[in-house]
């Protein structure tokens, strides 16, 4: 049986046009069985079942009223219907989980005024973009509902929700990716939001979300539709500074082994360092480092010209803007690029060695200092590359790049 809204949206409109799903179509007027309870001007309810995904403006979506404790959202079906899962795409922003449903139930109802719970957000609070529920059994309903309890920003949008008649419905979704920012900065679009239009350059259909690095984990990348890959962002502090403990869930992704991930610069020392020591055990830097007794030695500088307490970087020395990278091991996500190619640098902080497990693919090239430029995880499709490919001025290496391990993570 076909889900509620089909891709071919011809067939969609056809559908709404002979009242199928006890739905008919008036202009731009309010579809009949959708309603909520309340809507921005310029947002109706049936905006959220237009047969489009991911289209943010009000005109695509049922965006609540502000300044509400609670709203609800509800279909109504000419007659009992068949549910087991359902997709739900929700925020105003294109990639960050903004002015969106944290916390909800979806209920069902078989005579309009007993609702039973059928699926809610989960226990810490949804951050998820995109999210398909699956039932527990399939259930015959004649309406549904979406009931928010809590938003995170100032009300909730729903860009788009899907039913399937089965809870192993198979829900075709594109292919879409995670940026992490791993800044000391929560804020949001952040630091490696670069990464998503490099890789819509790759493949035009692609989807994205960024999320700050204490949100990426295990049990984010676990929903379904799950992340194609994901990209960790630089940072701007020294590891003495950082607060371990919100790089938990990176830790717990990395170590699984399954999420291919390309990690540039601190980013990239950050799983270095995850893999070597892990997030428990204290991580220094070469300012306020014990010479005789090391924390994570395999974290480094470049060089120095001064000495200057932690966090103060004008006397270290930097390699910035365009420098030549040399491949010392094939590797395919360097396919059809020169033995030396030119990337983009933007940093003091280095890793000094490759850590156990991890493979030295591209080292220095003429004029360039740091000797680690890209390692990859044995086994995996987990890259730390010093290099920046989602910095503007070597467009022609990091597109290249980004397309091989796009190709790279389609295929694990």
């Amino acid at each position: 049986m076909p889900s509620f809204f089909s891709r071919d949206r011809s067939l969609v409109l056809l559908m709404l046009c002979l009242g199928c799903c006890g739905l008919q179509t008036r202009g731009a007027q309010l579809l009949p069985g959708i309603t909520a309870s309340s809507s921005e001007p310029g947002s109706a309810a049936s905006g959220a079942m237009d047969g489009d995904r991911f289209k943010s403006d009000s005109s695509h979506c049922w965006s609540g009223q502000r300044n509400h404790s609670e709203w609800w959202w509800q279909v109504e079906f000419s007659s009992m219907r068949s549910i087991g899962a359902l997709l739900q795409v929700v925020g105003d922003h294109e990639f960050v989980f903004r002015n969106a449903p944290s916390r909800y139930v979806w209920e069902g109802s078989r005579d309009g005024s007993r609702w039973f719970v059928r699926a809610s957000s989960p226990e810490e609070a949804d951050s998820r973009l995109y999210r398909i529920h699956r039932l527990r059994q399939v259930v015959e309903l004649r309406s549904i509902r979406l009931r928010v309890l809590a938003v995170t920003g100032e009300h909730p949008v729903l860009r788009e929700v899907e039913f399937y008649p089965s809870t192993h419905s198979v829900v075709a979704f594109p292919e879409w990716v995670v940026a992490v920012n791993v800044t000391h900065d929560s804020a949001l679009p952040g630091q490696g939001e670069e990464f998503i239009p490099l890789a819509k350059s790759c493949s035009e259909s692609l989807q994205a979300q960024q999320v700050w690095l204490n949100r990426f984990s295990p049990k984010f990348i676990s929903v379904e539709p799950r992340p194609l890959c994901a990209f960790l962002s630089g940072s701007f502090k020294d590891w003495c500074e950082v607060d371990r403990s919100t790089w938990k869930g990176v830790e717990g992704v990395f170590r699984s082994r399954r999420l291919p991930m390309w990690a540039s610069c601190g980013g990239a020392q950050g799983l270095a360092l995850l893999s070597e020591y892990g997030a428990e055990h204290p991580w220094d830097c070469p300012h306020c480092r014990d010479p005789k007794h090391p924390k994570t030695p395999l974290y480094g500088h470049i060089a120095h010209t001064g000495s200057r307490p932690c966090g103060d970087y004008s006397q270290c020395v930097f390699e910035r803007g365009p420098h030549e990278v040399l491949q010392i091991e094939s590797d395919p996500a360097f396919a059809g690029l020169p033995e030396a190619f030119t990337v983009m640098e933007s940093h003091c902080g280095q890793i000094e060695w490759a850590p156990r497990g991890w493979k030295l693919i591209a080292t220095a090239g003429n004029g360039t200092s740091t000797r680690v430029q890209c390692l990859r995880l044995k086994g995996a499709a987990i890259y730390a590359a010093q290099f920046h490919i989602e910095m503007q001025g070597a467009s022609e290496s990091s597109q290249k790049i980004m397309g091989n391990f796009l190709g790279i993570a389609r295929r694990r």
